[in-house]
């Protein structure tokens, strides 16, 4: 790729990350996902002969005042039977923009809402994890994106996307 090619490009990229970072600013409005929630797990790829998730998500009250936690506890059953609970809590520190998730055992994910979706991305080992959780309509929506991690490189560097675990959700009650 020639040089002004790429630059153009780059500048392309840095006027749009700029634009998304400065309306993600101006996000002020948290959806209320108070509640319990359930619905299914879907990894992509899929594995052949991979039994059907049910997942439950108790939400507590959306966090409004600095140095609190509320419930974010999800269970996933397999043909009924409980197989994971991981029972977390979605916590704020000072200010709106300092958001949590305590896992317990002092892992803390660091996560923001950027658009109306709640972001949280993290590395385990070799991997890089992206995990952004919405509301549209009356469906809560989750996807984990997988991806390989790589040592930081200067420049472009691609990574290789692994998979994406989607949780699809309706509200059954509100608290």
């Amino acid at each position: 790729m020639a040089p002004s090619v790429f630059v153009s490009r780059l500048a392309a990229a840095f006027l749009m990350a700029a634009t998304f970072a400065s309306s993600a600013r101006a996000q002020t409005t948290v959806p209320n996902l108070t509640g319990t929630w359930v619905g299914t797990l879907v990894n992509e790829p899929a594995k052949a002969g991979a039994p059907m998730i049910d997942v439950t998500i108790e939400i507590g009250p959306m966090l409004t005042a600095d140095n609190t936690c509320s419930p974010w506890k999800t269970t996933y059953r397999e043909k009924g039977e409980i197989r994971q609970v991981k029972d977390y809590k979605l916590c704020r520190g000072t200010g709106p923009d300092d958001l949590y998730t305590d896992e317990g055992g002092g892992v803390k994910l660091t996560a923001r809402w950027i658009g109306g979706v709640l972001v949280s991305p993290f590395r385990v080992d070799n991997l890089l994890l992206v995990v952004e959780t919405r509301l549209r309509g009356d469906v809560l929506e989750e996807e984990i994106f997988t991806i390989d991690d790589q040592p930081q490189v200067k420049g472009v560097q691609p990574l290789k996307p692994r998979s994406i675990q989607r949780l699809t959700l309706r509200r059954v009650t509100a608290r």
